[in-house]
Order: C-alpha cells, then structure tokens, then sequence
C-alpha cells in the first residue's frame, strides 16, 4: 500500500482518526517559517558546499532543497486544481540549475511566496476539500500535513548537514518554532 498521510493507513485499518487539532492556517503558517529556515540556511553556503553528498542518500543540499520545494509549488497548484503531482524521479537533473546559493535561496523564496499567497486564503471548507494524489485521495489539509512533516525533516537534516562541515546554522528553528508540525527523534 502507497500512502501520502497516515490517515489513509488508519483508514484501510479501521482506525479512528486521530484529531490533531490544528487547522489549514496554522499548519500552512508553520510550513512558512520552515521554508523561510531552509532559506537562510542555504544562504549560509558557499557554491562548492552546495555539491557535497548529505549524510541520507548521498544527496547534495541543491537536490534536497528541490526535493522539499517542487511538491510546494504543486500543492499550491492542487488548491485551484485537485490535483497534486510529484514526481521525485529527475529531481537531481531539475535541481542542477542552481549554480550558487543565492540562485537556489531565490527559488525557494519564489516558490515559498507564491504557495503562501494562495495558502493564505484557504478556508475551513476548502482545506477539507478532496486532492488526488498519485499515492490516494487526501483533503487539502492532509495534503498540507505530509508536506510540512517533509520540509521541517528535511530542514532538520540540513541543519545536521551544516553543522557536520563547520557552519553553526542561523536561526535555527526549534520544536516549539515548527508547531504545530511534530517530528520524532530520528533525524535520518
């Protein structure tokens, strides 16, 4: 079985879903001060860290700051649409592009502004409007969740990353800065 939230797990089982209690807007306003920290922390490299291998899957930090913002801007698509596509297979070779930081921080700036122009006028209605994924049908809401779980894992894994070759990373977000986004302990 290919799931995209947990909720589609608990479905299949017969489980209850669990209320997590925060809504679209607090939720997307989360996912907006995560993107805005892998922001500043790519800012803090130089073009050549941009090529070192991250310690999960070898990835370099263009690949898995692409890998975190290309499903953004589709779910922003996915508000007007109902329909979300992400396709991680030629994320290495679209993430190539990006020659030094400040390139690859602008398109994370781009693609962070434009979702949150549209994220910021869902309503209760729409967030529990049905968007189909190619691993189900989840709500908006969901859809949100998945993607805000992704980027703050991520974000925590580039700060590993920075620290692992000398550099302190600015701004760092903490537990208490993402909520209502929860992660566990495992970093990779």
């Amino acid at each position: 079985m290919v799931i995209l939230h947990v909720d589609q797990l608990g479905d299949f089982l017969g489980m209850p879903r669990e209320d997590r209690g925060a809504g679209y807007r607090a939720m997307a306003a989360a996912l907006r001060r995560v993107l805005e920290g892998v922001e500043r922390a790519v800012r803090q490299l130089s073009p050549e860290q941009m090529e070192a291998p991250t310690p999960n899957r070898g990835r370099d930090i263009r690949e898995l700051v692409f890998n975190i913002h290309d499903p953004i801007r589709s779910m922003g698509d996915s508000l007007d649409s109902g329909l979300f596509q992400w396709a991680t297979e030629e994320d290495h070779q679209r993430s190539r592009g990006f020659s030094t930081p400040g390139e690859l921080a602008d398109f994370c700036r781009g693609i962070r502004e434009g979702w949150w122009n549209r994220a910021a006028r869902v309503d209760a209605e729409e967030a529990d409007l049905m968007v189909e994924t190619p691993r189900g049908v989840v709500t908006h809401l969901q859809l949100l969740e998945s993607q805000a779980w992704h980027a703050a894992q991520h974000l925590r894994q580039i700060y590993d990353f920075l620290r692992g070759i000398g550099i302190e990373p600015e701004g760092e977000l903490g537990a208490e800065d993402i909520r209502p986004i929860q992660l566990g302990e495992i970093v990779y």
